[in-house]
């Protein structure tokens, strides 16, 4: 993290930063949701069920044993981040106050999002099959009252992020697929929150601020936001196994993908006691060319990820599926922000993260009904990458994670059919204890949970 002069500058961007690095579905910031007939497993089966076209993103091996077909998706992520203060406050030189407003209550950040998804699946010939699969493997989107205790370190975040994987799978045998695609990634960020400056002045002016306003009192608040977006690209891999016509096997590799944002930084001076004005010529004029607008530049990494999957049907009516998942959160280490004008909030930011890999673990069943329904349950149980209080971001309040969830198929004729999917996620308690660029501390707990509502539609063209 940045230090003396550079540390005080840089509280402007740090909080608007972070949520480059923090959604709802999965945990950390990516989504899980690749189509209804997977969330009425809880996504158990990966790439091992291939019984739609969602297979070209969960495996892209695996579309061989499909014919050409297109399914369209939708999912509703309704998500609850209800804050509680538990004496957040603002550290000034030895001692604390509390952070203002100081009543008590309760902060919501929630904010529902929408997750569309497409896939195509073409047969070749015998032997060859090629994917498309357009989906958003990652996002964010939360937002808070611009007077609450943490304003300081998030207000609104925004992250869409639009996949475009095309793919090819071989079939080198009756019983083994090999496949391999290629990842065309858009991230586009909209970040904000307020800045502190009467605790950027009384940093610069030795302790004080001149027109006496206190630290984390509100009175000498500002307020930036960051714009962002990236086009980079990926590569993912597939092997799938299918010994018998019930047992299927599937291993899934999805590389990192390393983007390089470019966008602005928007800054507002305080509107109370006069603006920059009010600090004189010297301190005031320096702080509004320090805080004009700029452009940035900051590196990002999407995680790599690797998958096992199995679905075994245990009798003509009932089929079982498993699915072992690693991400490997730890090749996010830091967020280093850039500025494209010399001396914009003195100089390079650095945020550290600390996240470590996870895994998700999911079970799930399906009971064939009759040749046209279908139902579907899954339970399945995530892992968060924030190791601690101290590292969790309110941008989104992370943590552990167990999903329940239940779904029904319903196919209308040999080329239509339907799916309906709905998840509760259950999160445990979360407490944040998290200390921002300017000295306040967020402290409190997160009651959170989340509901997942998914339907989808397939066409085979033969």
């Amino acid at each position: 993290m940045a230090t003396g002069r550079t540390r005080i500058l840089a509280a402007a961007v740090f909080g608007a930063a972070l949520a480059h690095h923090a959604p709802a579905g999965a945990s950390g910031f990516a989504l899980t949701e690749h189509g209804a007939q997977g969330t009425g497993n809880a996504f158990a089966g990966g790439g091992a069920v291939a019984e739609d076209a969602s297979a070209a993103w969960f495996n892209p091996a695996s579309i061989t044993r499909l014919a050409t077909q297109v399914q369209a998706s939708g999912h509703v992520i309704a998500p609850s981040f209800e804050f509680t203060d538990a004496g957040s406050v603002q550290v000034i030189g030895a001692g604390a106050i509390a952070l203002l407003p100081t009543a008590p209550g309760i902060d919501a950040g929630d904010k529902i999002a929408l997750v569309p998804n497409l896939y195509y699946v073409r047969k070749l010939d015998d032997r060859f099959s090629f994917g498309l699969a357009i989906n958003a493997p990652f996002g964010l989107a939360t937002e808070y009252d611009r007077n609450w205790k943490g304003r300081y370190q998030a207000i609104e975040s925004e992250i869409i992020d639009l996949n475009v994987n095309p793919s090819i799978a071989y079939k080198v045998s009756n019983a083994f697929s090999i496949g391999a695609g290629v990842s065309i990634n858009y991230i586009d960020a909209t970040l904000s929150n307020a800045i502190d400056f009467a605790a950027v002045c009384a940093g610069l002016a030795g302790g004080a601020c001149p027109n006496g306003a206190v630290p984390g009192q509100g009175a000498f608040d500002g307020f930036v936001e960051n714009t962002a977006d990236d086009i980079s690209f990926g590569f993912n891999l597939g092997l799938f196994y299918e010994p018998t016509a019930n047992t299927r096997l599937s291993l899934a590799y999805r590389s990192r993908i390393n983007h390089k944002l470019d966008g602005q930084a928007r800054f507002n001076a305080p509107t109370t006691l006069g603006g920059f004005a009010a600090l004189g010529p010297v301190l005031g004029g320096g702080l509004a060319a320090t805080f004009a607008n700029t452009g940035i530049t900051a590196g990002v990494s999407l995680p790599e990820t690797f998958s096992i999957s199995v679905y075994h049907k245990v009798h003509p009516k009932v089929g079982l599926m498993g699915d072992f998942t690693r991400t490997n959160w730890s090749t996010l280490p830091e967020l280093r922000i850039l500025f494209d004008r010399p001396g914009a909030a003195g100089g390079p930011a650095v945020e550290t993260f600390n996240w470590k890999d996870t895994w998700r673990f999911a079970v799930g069943a399906n009971y064939y009904h009759s040749n046209t329904l279908t139902f579907r349950t899954g339970i399945a149980y995530d892992e968060t990458p924030v190791p601690n209080a101290a590292s969790r971001s309110p941008r989104l309040p992370d943590n552990d994670r167990l999903w329940l969830s239940f779904g029904a198929s319903y196919r209308v004729n040999d080329k239509l059919s339907a799916d309906v999917g709905y998840a509760h996620l259950f999160v445990d308690d979360t407490p944040i204890r998290r200390t921002g660029s300017t000295g306040n501390v967020l402290i409190g707990n997160y009651e959170s949970s989340a509901d997942l509502f998914s339907l989808q539609v397939n066409y085979v063209f033969d």
